[in-house]
C-alpha cells in the first residue's frame, strides 16, 4: 500500500470537523434572520404556515387511515375468508369424484430427470391432493 493511502486512511477527523459535518447535515436557517427585521417575520411567517399545513394534512390522512382504509380492508378480509371457506368446503365435497375434463397432458408438464427427496419423489412441494390431479 502507498504512503499516500496509508496516511489517508489513518486520519481521524477532528471533533471541530464532525462537528460542522453534523450541523451542515441539520440546516436550520432560523437563526439567520432576525424576527425584527421585516424579511425575517416573512421568512418565519412562512415556515410557520407550512409546519401548520403540513400538521393538519398529516392529521386529515392519519383519520382518512384509520376511519376508512381500516374498516374496508377489514370487511375485505371477512368477505374473502367467507369466501375461501366456502370453496374449500365445495372442492372436499367433490374431492372423491374424477374430474370430467382434464387439461390435455403436454410432453412439457412434470418433467422429472431426478426424483424430490421428500414423500414420494414424484410430487412436488407444494402439492395439493384436494386440486392437482396426478397422473402417472
Amino acid at each position: 500500500m502507498s504512503s499516500i493511502l496509508r496516511t489517508a486512511h489513518t486520519v481521524r477527523p477532528t471533533v471541530a470537523t464532525r462537528v460542522a459535518a453534523r450541523n451542515i447535515s441539520r440546516r436550520n436557517y432560523h437563526h439567520l434572520y432576525d424576527e425584527n427585521t421585516a424579511m425575517g417575520k416573512k421568512f418565519l411567517d412562512e415556515q410557520r404556515a407550512i409546519h401548520h399545513h403540513a400538521s393538519s394534512t398529516a392529521s386529515m390522512w392519519y383519520k382518512v387511515s384509520l376511519y376508512v382504509v381500516l374498516p374496508l380492508v377489514t370487511v375485505a378480509l371477512i368477505r374473502s375468508f367467507k369466501q375461501e371457506t366456502e370453496h374449500i368446503s365445495h372442492v372436499k365435497h367433490h374431492a372423491h369424484e374424477e374430474p370430467e375434463d382434464l387439461p390435455p397432458e403436454f410432453p412439457y408438464q412434470n418433467i422429472r430427470r431426478k426424483d424430490f427427496f421428500w414423500g414420494n419423489g414424484d410430487k412436488t412441494l407444494f402439492w395439493n391432493d384436494l386440486t392437482n390431479v396426478h397422473r402417472e
